[in-house]
């Protein structure tokens, strides 16, 4: 175990004093109540890597429900929520800081890739780690007030920080969680990290010899989402090169991430991240087991529904706007990232926003009272519209009187 590195320092210049002061209540009542507790995991890796620091987790080492309501009872905070299978505790501080504190414990995965079992709460410290998904996240700094700020390292992550690796931390990681796969694609493209040569054959090895159809997708999809919503071109491209994309039953199309930053940043769709799964992902069962809202579905029934659409290379820009009018951006991006076909671009950057003004409420207090007449004139706007014949709401009317007088 490494001791050697002690965080103070940093916790001083990265961390708001408001943090701090919780952490040293924490801290004075851990040493009253015979309590032994640590900063884990994220916090503990960004600190060291002088990374903004975005959540503060807090392991006891034995009952932390006990613990914060020891906390608690000595007014230093509010109890907001509790796990209580898990002893897992979310409590509000002075000033608004919140803390999560969990309990070490050990668990084991019954199924693969599903939520593991706790089989034994308040374990030791070391035991605890060697649950948790790389090396980098195995991380523990000591709150205690004997060796306060000591990072506890019983895994080799300060190392591997050092290097730039991502490494897991037993042969069996991957079958227990495949959803680590995408974590580890994660890390990789937020952190600049790369994984090395065990970790490598690890995921080949899962990859290519285990049948991952009985596996979480609740979990995969939540990875995947908070992945690829980084909106890093590497991301894609590991995900493609790494045959990460097998984890999913993909497709492994000739596109780079890039070209679907460029697209994203350039049409703000409300989902990022499905753009770039939408070019991978197509088998239907596994679109299903994804278990997505009806607007993500719409994504990918639109997608195919596109893909089978008859737009011929002499399209007009009516034509254009009737294919693509009622499907999701996303779908519209995904179309032209596995086509190339420039119609996409046309609707996108031309097309997409325009709109007859006038209603058909419109017409019948201008005179026009039949129905199907009412149609026909409202889509004959469309097209004048999007040819540039007509461009105002007064143009609109203007053309509605000629047609009234003939």
């Amino acid at each position: 175990m490494d001791c050697s590195l002690n965080l103070t320092d940093k916790l001083e210049s990265q961390l708001s004093k408001d943090i701090i002061n919780a952490l040293v209540l924490c801290s004075k009542t851990a040493f009253e109540s015979e309590y032994k507790i640590f900063l884990i995991g994220g916090v503990v890796r960004d600190l060291i890597l002088n990374r903004k620091v975005a959540d503060i987790d807090v392991t006891v080492e034995g009952d932390a429900l006990k613990f914060c309501h020891i906390l608690a009872d000595k007014k230093h905070c509010k109890i907001l929520q509790v796990q209580n299978d898990l002893k897992t505790v979310k409590a509000r501080f002075k000033n608004n800081v919140i803390i999560d504190f969990a309990s070490t414990r050990q668990e084991f995965y019954p199924r693969r890739g599903h939520l593991p079992v706790v089989v034994r709460i308040g374990c030791t410290l070391q035991e605890d780690v060697y649950r948790r998904d790389f090396t980098i996240n195995a991380l523990a700094m000591s709150l205690n007030e004997n060796n306060y700020g000591d990072v506890i390292d019983y895994t080799g992550g300060v190392k591997d920080l050092e290097n730039k690796t991502l490494r897991v931390l037993h042969d069996n990681s991957f079958n227990e969680d495949p959803s680590r796969i995408i974590r580890a694609l994660k890390f990789a493209a937020r952190l600049n990290f790369h994984r090395d040569e065990y970790t490598k054959e690890q995921q080949q090895k899962y990859l290519t010899t285990q049948i991952h159809n009985d596996i979480s997708w609740t979990r995969i999809k939540s990875e995947l989402k908070q992945t690829f919503s980084l909106n890093i071109p590497r991301a894609y491209d590991m995900f493609l090169a790494n045959d990460t994309y097998k984890l999913v039953y993909g497709e492994n199309p000739d596109i780079r991430g890039l070209e679907i930053k460029t697209l994203v940043d350039k049409y703000s769709p409300d989902y990022p991240w499905l753009v770039y799964l939408g070019t991978v992902l197509e088998n239907k069962s596994i679109i299903d087991a994804f278990c997505f809202t009806r607007a993500e579905k719409k994504i990918f029934t639109d997608k195919e529904i596109l893909l089978e659409s008859n737009l011929n290379l002499h399209s007009t820009n009516y034509e254009i706007y009737k294919c693509f009018e009622k499907r999701a951006t996303e779908a519209v991006m995904i179309y032209y990232l596995l086509t190339k076909r420039k119609e996409a671009l046309v609707y996108l950057e031309r097309l997409k926003d325009i709109r007859v003004e006038l209603t058909g409420h419109d017409l019948k207090n201008m005179g026009i009272l039949e129905g199907r007449k009412i149609g026909a004139i409202l889509d004959e706007i469309l097209k004048k519209k999007l040819s540039g014949k007509i461009i105002t709401k007064a143009d609109e009317e203007r053309f509605v009187k000629q047609q009234i007088k003939k």
